[in-house]
């Protein structure tokens, strides 16, 4: 167990990873609500970066799983009754919320993806909050917090704002809420992006190859969406579209996005 979220941890932490969002739409306005950290490369790089063979082995392990939180609360109830209160409470808040693992050694796919089935889009007000109290729930987490507080890059994570989603039979949208205090982001990003500094230019030079993208899939088809370069599947049901991760630190309002449906 303390493997698995230490996994999803780093996959928090880092991102240095393609990192999908994914929400799919019932006809009652009920969903499912997914992101996927692609971790296979990073992970490959990172090992290879800290002197691991990078050499084809076969006969790796081959895993594909969903583990649902409650069970795990289940399971081990005892043992989350002991840890501290702060800890039981981000237990609690993520008991509704599973996490999907796929991975392939031998073709260095890595795939981890926490999700939530929803009842209505209200279910995803606190989504954010949530994805951090999984890192929250790991014992490694106080000190990834405090790396995170020390560098420019933590105040960037995408997790670290607030995403509000809004869905309705005419459109939805997405919109996020900067948790930074005024002039603070600037300062932030001048930081993250001197040249000077060594240690901030290696992040930047993982995220430059990562992508975020978020996927939407709606009962009806989506008339008009003022996101450029946006792909539609072949009944305007699903709409996919990509923005790279550092323009995404940049500027993480440019995933936000206004979706209008074909009037039925």
């Amino acid at each position: 167990m303390k493997k698995l979220l230490l996994l999803v941890v780093f996959a928090c932490f880092l991102a240095s990873c393609n990192v999908t969002e994914s929400i799919v739409f019932d006809q009652d306005g009920s969903g499912e609500y997914l992101v996927t950290y692609e971790m296979g490369e990073a992970i490959k790089a990172m090992s290879e970066a800290m002197g691991g063979s990078n050499e084809k082995k076969e006969g790796g392990e081959v895993m594909d799983t969903v583990m649902v939180f409650a069970d795990i609360m289940e399971t081990y109830k005892d043992s989350i009754a002991a840890l501290p209160e702060d800890k039981q409470q981000a237990f609690e808040s993520i008991k509704d919320m599973y996490m999907r693992m796929k991975i392939d050694e031998d073709k260095s796919i890595m795939d981890i993806g926490m999700g939530l089935n929803f009842e209505s889009i209200d279910d995803l007000k606190d989504i954010n909050e949530k994805l951090k109290s999984i890192q929250s729930i790991n014992e490694q987490g106080d000190q990834i917090d405090a790396i995170r507080d020390s560098s420019p890059l933590g105040n960037f994570m995408g997790s670290d704002n607030a995403i509000m989603y809004d869905y309705s039979d005419k459109g939805f949208s997405r919109k996020t809420k900067i948790e930074l205090e005024e002039g603070q982001a600037e300062t932030a990003m001048e930081a993250l992006f001197d040249e000077a500094d060594e240690e901030n230019q290696q992040f930047i030079e993982y995220f430059e190859e990562a992508d975020y993208t978020v996927k939407l899939t709606f009962p009806k088809a989506v008339k008009t969406i003022d996101i450029e370069g946006a792909k539609f599947s072949a009944d305007r049901k699903t709409v996919t579209y990509t923005s790279n991760w550092v323009e995404y630190l940049k500027n993480p309002k440019l995933l936000d996005v206004n979706v209008t449906f074909v009037d039925e």
